[in-house]
């Protein structure tokens, strides 16, 4: 039929077009379309939210077509929520709060250990000894008392035993002035930070520099909750006078890590952990900080999941633009040679229909030439053969392999030909 086959060329023409299409998308995409990753972090003025915006700036001039778009958070929870809603593509997330998310680790920002500041005046020497006293907590998220919980809970000490009262940063002193706590349990850098500054309010007031409690069993409480790990605070990390710790300190620690959606292409996951360590040295002058930053532990066996695009950067395997516009340069082609095929299928069966009707159609004229001069039994074997020809067509018809145009021809032929055995019938008779 005409309106088939002119579906089908413009079914093959779509395809073709399709094809083209897909070719142009890839190269586009690889190699021209910019990716604009939104961000979460902490509220402006935290130090992830000043290090993320002086990352960004630092690699605008180089024109990446990964961009990186901060979106400020009210707190690391409010972030943490942010990402796992699908508000953003990358949030800054500390490992005590990747069991609540999907995220997978980019990059480890920085490790903020933990400190249990004990006053001079209060007779703590081990974790146990904080049973029936008063805890001082910093104002923070509430992932700082659930480790508080889990220290604790290792050295079987009761919860219901240890009193807490939360104390934002001013409250420091007059708690410690007023002996209100026997300690205070602080989350941050070991370094200039939130813990320097609770060591530094605390020897301010007593006149004397605080201790920082050991916990010794820090390998041990790792291995039971993954989400931490064994830290140290180097001596005289804090820089009180005199200098504080006096000996390295073992404690716990967590990290702060940039975290990506599981759904982020390998590509730019590894590009993303590409610019951040390219762009390191750069920052460092600038941002001290900027020197904590380290890959994180790509081993299969890891507590915490690494995204794979920067695993495989990390580990030297990462795919080049170019393989991988050959790979699906390499699809394309195959998806175009499947077309290409089905194309030549329906092109050789056309032909081949149309050699078989211009072969039943001369068989057709060789019958009605005949037809005058053949006896009754021929006479009858030709009206069985047209019978069978007329049926084919007929059937090519039915399945669209056959156009109108040649079947009218058919019918007028067959027509002629029965009209011939007809006039003949009497004749012999």
């Amino acid at each position: 039929m005409p309106q088939t086959r002119r579906g089908r060329r413009l079914l093959l023409i779509a395809c073709l077009f399709v094809c083209i299409g897909l070719g142009a998308t890839v190269v586009w995409f690889f190699f021209f379309a910019p990716l604009t990753l939104r961000v979460a972090t902490g509220p402006v003025g935290s130090d992830s939210q000043k290090f993320l915006a002086a990352f960004v700036r630092g690699v605008a001039d180089a024109h990446p077509r990964v961009r990186l778009q901060i979106v400020p958070m009210a707190d690391r929870e409010a972030s943490a929520k942010a990402f796992t809603a699908g508000e953003a593509d990358l949030a800054v997330v500390r490992s005590d709060d990747l069991t609540s998310t999907t995220g997978q680790t980019i990059a480890i920002l920085r490790r903020d250990v933990v400190g249990l500041v004990i006053p001079s005046y209060a007779a703590i020497e081990k974790v146990g000894d904080l049973a029936g006293k008063t805890i001082g907590l910093m104002q923070g998220p509430a992932g700082d008392e659930r480790i508080l919980d889990q220290i604790l809970a290792y050295y079987q000490v009761s919860t219901q035993r240890v009193h807490r009262v939360v104390l934002a940063p001013g409250e420091i002193s007059p708690a410690i002035r007023q002996k209100r706590v026997a300690a205070i349990f602080a989350i941050g850098p070991a370094g200039p930070g939130v813990l320097a500054d609770v060591v530094t309010a605390v020897a301010k007031v007593s006149k004397r520099a605080p201790d920082i409690l050991e916990i010794e069993a820090a390998e041990a409480i790792a291995q039971r909750f993954p989400v931490l790990e064994e830290g140290e605070i180097a001596p005289g990390a804090f820089r009180t006078i005199p200098l504080r710790p006096e000996d390295s300190i073992t404690t716990l620690a967590v990290t702060l890590r940039l975290v990506a959606r599981p759904s982020m292409p390998n590509y730019v996951a590894g590009e993303v952990a590409r610019l951040l360590f390219t762009t390191k040295a750069k920052l460092a002058s600038t941002l001290p900080q900027v020197g904590q930053i380290e890959a994180p532990d790509t081993d299969k066996g890891a507590a915490l999941p690494v995204h794979p695009g920067a695993a495989a950067y990390f580990d030297g395997e990462q795919t080049s633009l170019v393989d991988q516009f050959v790979t699906y340069a390499y699809l394309v082609a195959i998806i175009g040679s499947v077309i290409g095929a089905g194309y030549a299928w329906m092109r050789s069966a056309w032909r081949d229909t149309r050699s078989q009707a211009q072969e039943q159609l001369l068989r057709l004229l060789a019958i009605l030439r005949d037809v005058p001069a053949v006896d009754m039994d021929t006479l009858d074997a030709f009206d069985k053969e047209v019978e069978s020809i007329n049926t084919w067509a007929l059937e090519r018809v039915a399945q669209e392999t056959m156009q109108v145009e040649q079947f009218q021809v058919f019918s007028q032929v067959v027509t002629q030909v029965w009209q011939a055995i007809d006039r003949r019938h009497p004749r012999l008779r």
